[in-house]
């Protein structure tokens, strides 16, 4: 005998968490079922690190606010800073403040010969972001059809956009290192994409104490709160039985008029006992492209420079592409008795992933790195870790299935009905915002579904 609820949805990623707190704020029983959370935070000599760094971005102003303020969870666990973040280039240091104002005397220091040209195009990335806003709020899936003049100019290459503005490639590198840092895909996006990146990067990175999986425990007692339910277990199977599907684990079963897919879509597809292969065609081509290789400092207060940000993209070399050991993002703790934890992490692709020798090659461009921006952080440091790929992440998603209005979606064809996708591989190339937007619009599709049923 089953557990009936409304909506079961599979895994406990982020995006199904934002689904699954948004239906039971609702009144819609929903189910959450999946393996424990991992942690990704851990203690080594006295200090607290994560697996990897997590940029968590548009509390303020952003998708995640909206939703936050909806769900009625407490932003005060964010903890915010007077400048977002720095982009530190091989040459110099740029600070990104959330102050229009303040952001743009910072531009006009930086690239005082093309200030005109630099405004124009964030004035053009900010109504962007903005038109993006105003139509996934529409319905869950009017950006498949709703596509105005402005998006539709949104579609062309950020680098079309970016290679007019300045010629000797400083600007260039300064956009494409932040869209490398926080986009879930590799390569180039569209300006489209790059617009929703760059604004809600601008709004604010947070941080806080064990990144991504303390944000994913603080949903999950927020969903309990409001009445959904949490089971720990792997998921065997998913079936139709009648008008609902049947969801099956070790130790139970549970039905639901609908399921939302929390994990990558390869597990998810696989899941099904009827018709997996169907689904599993759509998401053939979905792959893991890159791999997140971590090192962690513990380091005395001292350590770290005067004017140093808590979040640091830093791009070693113009010359060699965005990704890599030339690609660094870092975080950086707030200072408690006098200590500090770094966390600094760059995107390898499988086949370096694979060698352990490429690998090491890699770490020591990176702690390079590192020393070049705090001198003397060698004499400070208390303790070091390396997280290789080997440590447990199943890497960085992305998707060539769609390129639909240039932010790389899933086609209409493989979300439908009563079965939905949740998580990177939805957005890829909006980064965080990505996946709370896909986790929105689930909520919003499934919502959209339950009311049809009742008419």
């Amino acid at each position: 005998m089953e557990t009936a609820y409304d909506i079961l949805i599979t895994g406990s990623e982020i995006s199904g968490l934002i689904s699954a707190a948004l239906l039971a704020k609702k009144g819609v029983r929903v189910a959450i079922v999946g393996d424990a959370v991992k942690p990704v935070s851990y203690e080594k000599n006295g200090y607290i690190f994560n697996e990897r760094p997590f940029p968590i971005t548009g509390l303020h102003g952003g998708p995640l606010g909206e939703v936050i303020d909806e769900i009625g969870l407490s932003k005060g666990v964010f903890r915010d800073a007077a400048i977002s973040y720095q982009v530190v280039l091989p040459d110099e240091r740029i600070d990104i403040y959330e102050g229009t104002g303040l952001f743009h005397e910072e531009l006009r220091r930086r690239f005082p010969r093309n200030i005109d040209k630099v405004s124009a195009f964030y004035s053009q990335t900010s109504d962007l972001s903005g038109k993006i806003d105003q139509i996934m709020a529409l319905n869950p899936f009017s950006f498949r059809l709703l596509l105005p003049s402005g998006i539709i100019r949104g579609k062309k290459s950020i680098t079309d956009a970016i290679e007019r503005i300045d010629p000797d490639q400083r600007f260039q590198s300064f956009i494409r290192a932040q869209l490398s840092s926080f986009s879930f895909m590799p390569g180039g996006v569209s300006l489209i994409a790059a617009s929703s990146i760059l604004e809600s990067s601008r709004k604010g990175i947070y941080c806080m104490e064990g990144g991504s999986d303390a944000l994913r425990i603080l949903l999950m007692k927020k969903i309990r709160t409001l009445g959904g339910d949490i089971i720990e277990a792997s998921v065997k199977d998913i079936s139709r039985n009648g008008n609902r599907w049947l969801l099956r684990t070790e130790d139970g079963a549970f039905s639901g008029r609908a399921v939302i897919g929390n994990v990558d879509a390869m597990t998810f597809c696989n899941l099904f006992l009827e018709g997996g292969k169907k689904y599993l065609r759509k998401a053939e081509r979905i792959e893991k492209r890159f791999y997140p290789l971590t090192i962690n400092i513990g380091v005395k207060e001292d350590g770290i420079p005067a004017g140093m940000a808590e979040n640091v993209v830093m791009l070693r070399d113009y010359k060699k592409e965005c990704h890599s050991d030339n690609l660094l993002f870092m975080q950086i703790s707030h200072p408690a008795n006098g200590r500090r934890s770094m966390s600094i992490t760059c995107k390898v692709s499988k086949e370096e992933s694979s060698r352990k020798e490429r690998l090491r090659e890699i770490t020591e461009k990176m702690l390079e790195g590192v020393e070049w921006l705090c001198p003397f952080i060698d004499i400070h440091t208390e303790a070091l870790d390396i997280r290789s790929p080997e440590s447990g992440w199943d890497g960085i998603y992305t998707t060539t299935l769609s390129q639909r209005m240039g932010v790389g979606v899933l086609p209409p064809e493989f979300v439908r009905g009563e079965i939905l996708l949740a998580g990177p591989e939805v957005f890829p190339a909006l980064g965080f915002d990505g996946l709370v937007y896909s986790g929105r619009m689930a909520a919003a599709a499934v919502l959209q579904g339950l009311e049809k049923g009742k008419a």
